[in-house]
């Protein structure tokens, strides 16, 4: 299946929504309180490796001719002083995935993804602008998660419990910035992994509680539960449609009051001083 035009354009027009804004990161983040950071030893940069397949290419010089990956980067570079580089690229991977890699420090992005995440949204959504959209949206959240694995690493976060779901609460917490197309962004997140749970006819034992992440239909009920608790008079649709259950609402305030608490905590010694 081939990656779209369009779903180059709405990827460009979600990332800069959500990435590239006058705050680079959430006002919440940005104000949290800051000690001097010693002199940066690394950055955040951008690297384009070698794609074969022509559709992917033509996503590559899409996001090459909007500089969506260097914007991303000099805002990053203006927010936190690292102690060594990271890189970000999209790539083609051979798989529908996104990860990070510790040795290299790269945060990489699969086409194969999109790919996937367009075959994931293609029915439930009405248009192809929407299903673009949606895909872009989620591919953002993704980003954020795999950018979650990298500070983690590079600045020695402690975490404790699942590194998996805590990568998940920062991309939660960094996107639910008041901002509606951030918010979007994280909801289309976790109606990927709504959409992408357990087929018909999986029983108990086909499910992978082996796995280091948690499954799939648990990872959008946190998600969604953290979006509802972050403002919960304008997402009180979610509990009214009964897709947020009432007895986990009642408790998603205060998760997400939590969440924010401590990934502020453990992100503002490492942000430069902006005050």
């Amino acid at each position: 299946m081939k990656i779209p035009q369009l779903l180059c354009t709405a990827f460009v027009i979600a990332a800069s929504a959500c990435l590239l804004s006058a705050q680079p990161l959430p006002l919440h983040l940005a104000n949290a309180p800051q000690k001097p950071a010693q002199t940066p030893a690394g950055k955040f940069k951008v690297v384009y490796l070698p794609v074969k397949k022509k559709e992917y290419r033509a996503f590559q010089e899409e996001l090459k001719k909007e500089r969506v990956l260097e914007s991303i980067v000099a805002d990053l570079n203006d927010t936190f002083v690292l102690p060594s580089d990271i890189t970000l690229t999209f790539s083609q991977c051979g798989q529908a995935n996104a990860f990070y890699d510790p040795e290299k420090q790269r945060v990489t992005m699969c086409f194969e993804l999109l790919e996937s995440l367009y075959d994931i949204f293609r029915d439930s959504e009405d248009t192809e602008d929407e299903l673009d959209d949606a895909v872009a949206g989620a591919t953002v959240f993704v980003f954020f998660h795999e950018l979650g694995h990298a500070l983690v690493h590079v600045l020695d976060l402690p975490i404790t419990g699942k590194e998996e779901d805590a990568v998940d609460q920062l991309s939660l917490f960094l996107l639910t910035d008041g901002t509606d197309s951030g918010e979007k962004a994280a909801l289309d997140g976790a109606r990927s992994f709504a959409l992408e749970g357990p087929g018909e006819g999986t029983t108990i034992d086909d499910l992978p509680f082996w796995d280091e992440h948690s499954l799939s239909q648990q990872r959008f009920y946190n998600i969604i539960c953290g979006i509802y608790g972050q403002n919960p008079d304008k997402y009180a649709g979610l509990v009214k449609e009964k897709i947020l259950p009432k007895a986990r609402a009642g408790k998603c305030e205060a998760e997400y009051q939590q969440i924010e608490r401590s990934w502020s905590k453990l992100l503002a010694p490492h942000l430069r001083n902006t005050k």
